[in-house]
């Protein structure tokens, strides 16, 4: 991965692998100082002379020179287009900046809401989590085909269908049914809400009804219903 002029940045794709049919990991790789790329930030593909698209970078690996970004297919647009034509040895410029979502390394405990939008960036807390020795878990509202995506991607979280008329009403549902005694060992964890903005909205609001405090919940609308 080299600079360009200070703000725009290159990868080499070196593969891609369909996880289902809306979700497409691809892993590039170059070589760049360390602390520059980490999991959580937004990168903005130029896609082509008009277009710019943002993803969020899933994992960074810095001696292996490794990088990942899932994406996920809506079918519409130039994003979706573009992402599918990425094929082993093209060079794809794009620009970092911090996410709005970081990992808290202090917090031992990382709860995680959000949809398939949200997967690539729970991914990449989870490897963060299992690195410092933290616990994670959470809900996220899947379409039933992408389900099978937490398998691969080895995260170990619950999923619910979403529900197209009351956003995150299938998640406060799974809350609420939570054991008392477990929500009583995660109410204190960190909270990462990402996706749609009603969802989070929801959510965070149902949270900070049951005693979370508002300064551990995070959040980030990356698409709006």
């Amino acid at each position: 991965m080299a600079a360009i002029n200070g703000l725009s940045y290159s990868a080499i794709v070196k593969d891609t692998r369909f996880l289902s049919e809306d979700l497409l990991m691809v892993h590039f790789t170059g070589n760049f100082p360390p602390g520059t790329l980490y999991p959580g930030q937004q990168l903005s593909f130029f896609i082509d002379d008009r277009h710019i698209r943002s993803y969020t970078l899933a994992s960074a690996d810095i001696e292996k020179q490794a990088y990942s970004v899932l994406f996920y297919l809506n079918g519409k647009g130039p994003g979706s287009t573009w992402t599918t034509t990425l094929q082993p040895g093209r060079t794809v410029s794009f620009s970092a900046s911090p996410g709005k979502l970081r990992y808290n390394e202090r917090a031992t405990h990382h709860f995680f809401f959000g949809d398939e939008t949200a997967m690539g960036l729970f991914y990449g807390f989870k490897e963060m989590a299992l690195q410092n020795n933290h616990e994670y878990f959470g809900v996220l509202e899947l379409q039933p085909q992408n389900e099978r995506v937490l398998t691969a991607l080895k995260l170990l979280v619950d999923c619910v269908p979403p529900s197209f008329t009351t956003p995150a009403a299938h998640a406060i549902y799974w809350m609420e049914d939570m054991h008392p005694n477990c929500w009583n060992a995660w109410k204190k964890a960190e909270f990462y809400l990402a996706g749609s903005n009603i969802a989070v909205q929801e959510f965070n609001t149902w949270l900070q009804e049951n005693q979370v405090a508002p300064h551990r919940i995070h959040t980030m609308a990356y698409w709006s219903a």
